[in-house]
């Protein structure tokens, strides 16, 4: 039976995390430009992360959490069985990353003073703003040859590299180690304490008619199965996992 997980940070820093991991995504998924309206898509989604850099520095945070990572794959080094080799080299990768960005530059500094993509965002807000006669410069850009363009869309990337890969790595980290736990919604609402929770996940089958509100804070959450159509809510079976 195909699933679907939802995912409801609990503090502001995780909010950050989870919305920069979907640009993130988003990018990957038209950054070949091969179908209409994937140029729109790209430069969007890198202007909402340029936006959400400007708002938050989050290098020390990031560093932070993947130390924290580290120094808890050290005491897996004491389980019987555990493959070493494999937690060795995670322990590497935390360990760089953790030292890397601390030192590394503001992250999207030089992309907002990139002059194309200075000139979208000033016209991105306005309906209809991206036109050959209010962003000249794109319209030149969008005809130039397709390795021209690759070129630039890695330029751009590159700076973003670090991040991606280290907010990668912790997010995977943590999926993996919160494990799904059955419980019973009454009458579609669960509540509990958070208990120094970063993030919910919510798995609930694809086939029920019915999506999770979640409310909270660091101290406690709710959810609120709620329907998609008029139908009523009784109890609804779902999964969770608790991020700490």
């Amino acid at each position: 039976m195909s699933t679907l997980i939802y995912e409801y940070p609990l503090n502001e820093k995780c909010r950050n995390y989870l919305r920069l991991s979907d640009l993130f995504q988003q990018i990957n998924q038209c950054r070949s430009l091969e179908a209409s309206g994937q140029t729109v898509a790209l430069f969007k989604a890198l202007l909402d992360i340029i936006e959400l850099l400007e708002r938050c520095d989050i290098r020390t945070e990031l560093a932070k959490d993947l130390t924290i990572e580290k120094d808890k794959l050290a005491a897996w080094s004491e389980v019987p069985g555990i493959d070493t080799s494999a937690l060795d080299h995670m322990q590497v990768q935390l360990a760089d990353f953790s030292q890397q960005l601390p030192r590394a530059p503001r992250f999207g500094q030089l992309l907002r003073e990139d002059k194309l993509l200075a000139a979208v965002r000033s016209r991105f807000s306005i309906p209809g703003g991206l036109c050959s006669f209010d962003v000249p410069q794109l319209h030149y850009w969008l005809h130039q040859p397709k390795a021209n363009q690759q070129q630039d869309i890695d330029g751009w990337l590159k700076q973003l590299q670090l991040l991606q890969q280290g907010l990668e790595l912790l997010l995977t980290l943590w999926r993996e180690v919160g494990q799904f736990q059955p419980l019973t919604a009454h009458n579609g609402f669960y509540q509990d304490d958070a208990a120094n929770t970063h993030i919910i996940r919510v798995r609930v089958p694809a086939a029920q008619a019915i999506y999770p509100v979640v409310s909270g804070n660091k101290y406690r959450y709710t959810i609120r199965f709620m329907p998609v159509d008029n139908h009523e809510i009784g109890n609804v079976e779902f999964e969770l996992a608790n991020i700490k």
